[in-house]
């Protein structure tokens, strides 16, 4: 039996994205019209600048979930991405960690747990956010899962922002947790003369389906 349990923060469904080619994103060389992003996420995600009405061919790898053992040991076969993790100066979190869980495949060779690290980004375009999702294992024969989404979002330049996707939980009405399939962009907004930092919640838009041809 397949158990499907999630909840969506603006998700619309990315058709075929794993079958498009990625590679390690790549902050801009230039230096005006940038905004600043924090990606936090157990499962992965991509990040490209749209030109014109067409999805990007090869997108950007930005993060990606490694496996861990108990002892808090990477597994060397999931290495997470980036093994270093960025910091470009960022004001504090505001996101909640996001639950650690054991995978659907090959349960024992450890839990998938968040990475978090930031980068520059340009906000002259467009800039879709995107993830593969992930699967959840349970006990017997059941999973969970949260599929592969997209959304693209306007930035503005000189602005802070937080990605979040991946899988978190919350307290259902039995007792136990819930799982939430999330994906979302926050703009931080730091109150002057103090370290409080204000999430503001960001409207997307529904990416592109086409895939550019080159």
């Amino acid at each position: 039996m397949r158990v499907v349990a999630f909840v969506t923060f603006f998700a619309v469904a990315l058709t075929g994205c794993s079958g498009i080619p990625s590679v390690p994103y790549e902050e801009p060389a230039q230096s005006e019209g940038l905004a600043r992003v924090r990606v936090i996420t157990n499962s992965s995600v991509y990040g490209d600048s749209i030109t014109g009405s067409c999805a990007p061919a090869t997108r950007h790898k930005m993060a990606e979930a490694g496996r861990f053992g108990g002892d808090g040991t990477a597994n060397i076969n999931y290495p997470q991405h980036p093994l270093k993790p960025a910091s470009v100066g960022m004001p504090k979190r505001v996101s909640p960690t996001l639950t650690q869980y054991i995978p659907a495949i090959r349960m024992g060779e450890g839990v998938y747990k968040e990475v978090v690290t930031e980068y520059r980004v340009r906000a002259d375009l467009p800039f879709q956010i995107a993830t593969l999702g992930a699967t959840i294992g349970s006990y017997g024969s059941t999973y969970s899962s949260c599929g592969a989404q997209a959304l693209v979002y306007t930035l503005e330049p000189g602005k802070d922002y937080e990605a979040l996707a991946g899988v978190g939980s919350m307290p259902n009405n039995e007792g136990g947790q819930a799982l939430l399939c999330i994906l979302g962009v926050f703009e931080l907004a730091t109150l002057p003369g103090t370290p409080i930092v204000i999430p503001k919640k960001l409207t997307p838009a529904a990416p592109p389906q086409v895939v550019c041809k080159n």
